[in-house]
């Protein structure tokens, strides 16, 4: 017994502290930078209580899925993925929205869960485990066409929700898990051209707004709706210059003129009411969150470990990128929350279920044996 417990308290020793502190201080920033987006929005009053309500069950439950062997998840890889689309296929059968067409969330006990933002941690654990049993099969195309058909029927399902850039940001993580894996450039390659004809079909069924956000990003065609929100985004992180007019004194904030401040383009709030100083602050945040997830991939002792690390990374980069990219014009205008810093439960929750894996995958590395 006394063995087991300093087993295990030895475990813990490895646990990540610097990633733990750097993914506290985003949430933290988030809840401060939520505050001020809606400090003249009645309707959004209750926002930053509620992030931070989110943000402290997001942190115990860091601890809670580090303390158990990521392997052992990795075990339950069927009823994971079956839990995936089934969770999907519900959101399109009985999801509800303010918003027609539109079906991504699920009402709970009065919770509202959106099953999109826990597809992406549960895809990374079901993938990873199902690539990692095949590692011997690098070479076989029929594995990496299994693979594939395994990431894109929930990327699918999200698609039809409809929820473009989640389903986008699936691939991503899929992608960059097939390439930590080992796939072959002429598996790549193959896997590119049977893409593209179901590219073509998204594109045939997309609704208009979508490609209207897409065409207008290329230039060939002008959408009003899109250039007014990266119009009032620019404004407002023009504003702020070097330090920033100050918490809540951002005009465009103030005013209104800013759309879904308080989720989309929260970013620019941040950098218009504490500058470029602060914008750079927080990138330098994201960087050392990033660093510290893939220097614990780099050192995972097994495939599946590396996977889950590298999946997790790639979600947090992929997301960070794009939403920062949109707010400056460098991307097309896409509904993804900024990671940590975003209002959004289902979203944090998410995030921290695939913080926590990371750290079990640190704190588990030695080869898993059943305890008696």
């Amino acid at each position: 017994m006394i063995q087991r417990l300093q087993g295990q308290l030895s475990e813990w020793r490895r646990f990540d502290g610097g990633l733990l502190l750097g993914t506290m201080a985003l949430m933290g920033i988030g809840v401060i930078v939520i505050a001020s987006a809606v400090l003249r929005s009645p309707d959004l009053a209750d926002a930053p209580r509620r992030q931070a309500l989110y943000g402290l069950i997001g942190i115990l439950l860091i601890f809670l899925v580090a303390s158990v062997n990521y392997r052992i998840w990795g075990a339950f890889q069927p009823i994971l993925y079956a839990a995936i689309l089934v969770l999907l296929m519900l959101a399109l059968i009985a999801g509800r929205s303010q918003i027609a067409p539109v079906r991504r969330w699920l009402e709970i006990a009065s919770f509202n869960i959106q099953p999109a933002e826990l597809a992406k941690p549960l895809l990374i654990l079901s993938l990873g485990r199902f690539l990692a049993d095949r590692e011997g099969n690098i070479d076989s195309f029929r594995t990496v066409l299994l693979a594939f058909a395994y990431l894109l029927l929930p990327a699918a399902l999200i698609f039809l929700q409809p929820n473009l850039s989640t389903a986008v940001v699936l691939l991503a993580i899929g992608l960059s898990m097939l390439f930590a894996w080992g796939i072959r450039p002429r598996h790549l390659f193959a896997i590119g051209l049977i893409s593209a004809p179901l590219a073509l079909g998204a594109w045939t069924i997309m609704l208009p707004y979508m490609r209207g956000r897409l065409l207008h990003f290329l230039g060939l065609q002008p959408d009003p709706n899109t250039a007014y929100n990266l119009t009032q985004a620019l404004i407002t992180i023009g504003s702020g210059g070097l330090w920033g007019t100050g918490w809540g004194q951002s005009p465009q904030n103030v005013w209104g003129f800013l759309r879904v401040r308080h989720t989309d383009f929260i970013f620019a709030v941040l950098a218009g009411e504490f500058g470029l100083v602060g914008a750079l602050s927080v990138l330098a945040l994201y960087l050392w969150v990033l660093g510290r997830i893939f220097r614990i991939a780099w050192r995972a002792e097994d495939t599946y470990g590396r996977l889950i690390a590298v999946g997790v990374g790639t979600w947090i980069a992929f997301q960070t990128l794009v939403n920062i990219g949109m707010n400056v014009g460098w991307m097309p205008v896409a509904g993804l929350p900024l990671p940590f810093i975003s209002y959004g439960g289902s979203a944090l929750l998410s995030l921290c279920l695939g913080i926590g894996f990371v750290q079990s995958v640190r704190i588990h590395r030695e080869a898993f044996t059943m305890r008696a």
